[in-house]
């Protein structure tokens, strides 16, 4: 089945500083109309898939967007169909909405809710972390993930304190990703760890998992300690779609502006069906492809020969 990460929309109230998506209130970046997005999913079907809508934020438009979630869900089904959010506009009446129609809900935290971020606005993980015990209240799935970063390693006490939360608030699994400096984040080069150091803090997450009970940990495919295969997974595995309808082979290749070029872009979703897309000359190049992450070798412009001998 492949992982299809659909950022919806570009617009977000928290306007993070290393934001891969280049997301924010004032984002001027093309994004679908309704009409297109409904066409968008019309050209999802013939494809075993399992989508994830993000953002941006994609409960900031809650009137345009529900409708789309109830569409996908029925299409998909309810266990092919998740979201990512930050917690905005999740209330009691989301929180149920969401019950009905997918089958989890995942959110971003790099510490535990009141604790400052350096690069996090003030009140994001709170928002978060309402959101969380509502979204558990009724019955919904939640994912926490962070992305580990330099901060974290000069302070591992926020990892353990944000465990002891999670643990305590219900939250079903915990996620470590690894950053990469793309999008706005690649402002931000010196949060980047070396493997060592992604290791250490995966051992400590590690140790925190046994010693009582709560989330189950996942470690992406990326990090070291994961037990999975550490292969490319562009377009064997998973695509992304970004809020203009473009395609991309790897979510984290893009530019400062959150955009696709090179040979990450495979086609647009608004205007071809996935299957096709899938057949196109990229994607193919893509799936043929076995090696390590091409993001460690080029610094992801997407220019790079990743398919030489």
């Amino acid at each position: 089945m492949l992982s299809v990460i659909w950022n919806i929309t570009g617009r977000c109230i928290w306007d993070c500083a290393f934001c891969v998506m280049d997301a924010g209130m004032g984002c001027s970046r093309a994004e679908l109309s309704y009409a297109e997005k409904q066409t968008a999913i019309e050209h999802l079907r013939g494809v075993d898939c399992r989508v994830d809508l993000s953002g941006g934020e994609v409960m900031l438009d809650r009137e345009g967007h529900l409708p789309l979630i109830a569409k996908l869900s029925h299409m998909l089904g309810k266990d092919n169909l998740g979201i990512s959010c930050s917690g905005v506009n999740i209330g009691e009446e989301e929180a149920g909405f969401l019950a009905r129609f997918v089958s989890e809900v995942e959110m971003t935290m790099d510490a535990r809710p009141g604790c400052s971020f350096p690069q996090r606005p003030k009140g994001y993980h709170t928002v978060a972390g309402k959101a969380t015990d509502l979204l558990v209240a009724n019955g919904v799935r939640v994912g926490l993930q962070t992305v580990l970063t330099r901060v974290h390693y000069e302070n591992p006490g926020l990892l353990s304190e944000l465990y002891g939360w999670l643990a305590a608030h219900g939250v079903s699994e915990w996620s470590l990703l690894r950053f990469f400096p793309a999008g706005r984040g690649a402002g931000f080069p010196e949060l980047a760890l070396s493997r060592d150091e992604n290791r250490s803090l995966v051992d400590l997450a590690k140790l925190l998992c046994r010693r009582e009970s709560g989330p189950r940990l996942d470690v992406h495919y990326l990090m070291p300690g994961t037990d999975k295969d550490e292969h490319c997974r562009c377009v064997r595995k998973s695509v992304g779609v970004l809020p203009n309808g473009d395609v991309t082979s790897c979510f984290w290749g893009l530019d400062g502006n959150g955009a696709v070029g090179g040979r990450f872009l495979l086609g647009n979703l608004a205007r071809t069906p996935l299957a096709e897309i899938l057949e196109g000359e990229n994607a193919r190049r893509w799936a043929g492809y076995y090696g390590g992450c091409p993001l460690e070798n080029d610094g992801g412009d997407g220019d790079f020969d990743v398919f030489a001998a």
